[in-house]
């Protein structure tokens, strides 16, 4: 019964939301419906968690029936620890999304309807074991969201939503692409079809420049997505333009699938490839973590800096990601979480100050913590979490993934370090102006935070407690996933930095693993 939950909480969302999106608006029950659905996935995804052995290292609760059989395409889904804490992550924003948005007066059933394919489209993405089957979740994902930010984003959504999806369709075209040449050389080799990623990655590729280009023509659609540093111009754009709830499943679950698909699929497939340009994305990545936090300090608009923070943060799983490790893959997927309940959170925040003052314009706010308390107090505690203040969340992620890159490189470490203090400095000073400096705007109201927004706020401040202090939970899953998946990769566990760069000294502890 287990393993029919995985397929429950991918097509009970998508065959919901087209139900919904069929019937006349004036029924009324849109919102309502779509939550239920919501709680059933969420429960459904935490029945999973309960199912799910924490000792296993491969795929559990699979699926697999034959779709296009002479293609070798299959109808192929599995979850391990990697996947697990991304699919209760995409149910618990969805249904918090909603409650966020429940108040919503334009077209709100289309809305709901729209979030729910979104989630199923963001749950395949995960799940899925085929590489075809991957592909056609992925693109899934991008419908609801081109209508989402094109329908209610702000004035400038038009702009910012033509430049998410050309970026987006670019990557996704060059990435079909890269696909199918994979699969006629497994073809030209074997004589038989096949799309399955466990398959695929025991193809033997000549290194070669052509392997190399098809390595980056895989990357590239996962690098725009998360964005690594200089493909991340559609971002601040994208999430100043959209809704808060849009925002926030952006920055916290869409942005991930990035960062999922580099580890489950491109760098398993070219290990080699891997190696050798690793050094080059390892340092392009330190670029977007300086550049966004250096970018972030000298914002005016508090959803802008938190565009560029989420740029900056996002370079550091990335460059946990390329250096390919045990210690610095954990802590990529623990981070994944963590960042996404800190920024997810405070973009949800900034909803809030938009909606009662119409602007998140740093000089035309202050004195919010007198007026408003106990959203100072929230406020402040996402804030540390985002910063890496040791008990919260995002200590745990950042400290294990520069454990991981120390191994591999001094220098890269000393550099990636750069995040936590220039990240203190843009939050604090951002937390000094708006919540404690001169009042403005005194013929508002008091701030307070409606009671659906604060259970939508409230649990992401509490996780991010939890996940500070109990890590137990979540890593005695992830750690034996991430373990297969180093061990199952043929080329080197730690991407090092080519000679005479910031001196790398490999670690004395951690060998690298060849399969």
């Amino acid at each position: 019964m287990s393993a029919y939950l995985l397929n429950l909480i991918i097509f009970l969302p998508l065959a919901v939301g087209l139900l919904l999106l069929a019937l006349p608006s004036k029924l009324g029950l849109h919102r309502q419906i779509a939550l239920g659905t919501a709680v059933l996935t969420l429960l459904g995804s935490l029945a999973i968690w309960q199912a799910s052995n924490p000792e296993a290292s491969g795929l559990q609760l699979v699926t697999r029936m034959a779709w296009i059989p002479f293609l070798g395409i299959d109808y192929h889904i599995g979850i391990d620890g990697i996947s697990l804490f991304l699919v209760v992550l995409t149910s618990l924003f969805t249904l918090l999304a909603m409650l966020y948005s429940w108040s919503l007066d334009q077209q709100p059933g289309r809305f709901f309807a729209l979030l729910l394919i979104l989630e199923s489209g963001l749950l395949g993405t995960v799940l899925a074991a085929n590489l075809f089957l991957f592909y056609v979740f992925w693109e899934l994902m991008l419908l609801p969201m081109f209508f989402l930010i094109g329908i209610w984003g702000g004035a400038q959504r038009i702009k910012a939503v033509l430049k998410f999806v050309i970026y987006t369709m670019a990557g996704s075209l060059v990435f079909l692409l890269s696909i199918l040449y994979l699969g006629t050389q497994y073809q030209a080799q074997t004589g038989q079809w096949s799309f399955e990623i466990a398959v695929l990655t025991q193809l033997q590729l000549p290194p070669t420049p052509m392997v190399d280009l098809l390595f980056l023509g895989f990357a590239l659609a996962f690098l725009i997505k998360v964005p690594v540093f200089p493909l991340h111009t559609w971002l601040p754009d994208t999430y100043c333009e959209a809704p808060p709830v849009v925002t926030f499943m952006l920055s916290g679950v869409m942005a991930k699938m990035g960062v999922y698909g580099l580890l489950r699929i491109t760098l398993p497939l070219f290990p080699d490839s891997l190696a050798r340009l690793g050094p080059v994305l390892s340092l392009l990545t330190i670029a977007g973590i300086i550049y966004g936090a250096i970018l972030a300090l000298g914002q005016v608009e508090i959803k802008r800096l938190l565009a560029y923070s989420s740029i900056s943060h996002l370079g550091l799983i990335a460059l946990g990601v390329f250096t390919w490790n045990l210690s610095s893959i954990e802590g990529v997927v623990y981070h994944m979480v963590s960042h996404a309940v800190a920024t997810g959170g405070l973009f949800l925040m900034a909803g809030v100050l938009e909606n009662h003052y119409g602007t998140t314009r740093i000089d035309q706010l202050g004195g919010i913590a007198a007026r408003a308390p106990l959203y100072a107090v929230l406020f402040m505690l996402l804030t540390f979490a985002s910063i890496g203040v040791p008990g919260l969340n995002g200590f745990v992620g950042e400290f294990l993934i520069l454990l991981g890159v120390s191994s591999a490189s001094a220098g890269l470490t000393l550099l990636a370090a750069l995040t936590l203090i220039l990240s203190a400095a843009y939050m604090l000073w951002l937390t000094q102006r708006f919540l404690f400096g001169p009042e403005a705007q005194p013929e508002h109201a008091p701030l307070r935070l409606p009671v659906l927004q604060l259970a939508a706020i409230a649990p992401l401040c509490l996780l991010a407690i939890i996940m500070g202090l109990y890590t137990l939970p979540f890593t005695q899953h992830i750690s034996p996933a991430v373990q297969n998946l180093i061990q199952n990769n043929q080329g080197p566990v730690q991407v090092m930095l080519p000679e005479g760069y910031f001196n790398p000294t490999p670690s004395p502890v951690e060998k690298p693993v060849h399969g």
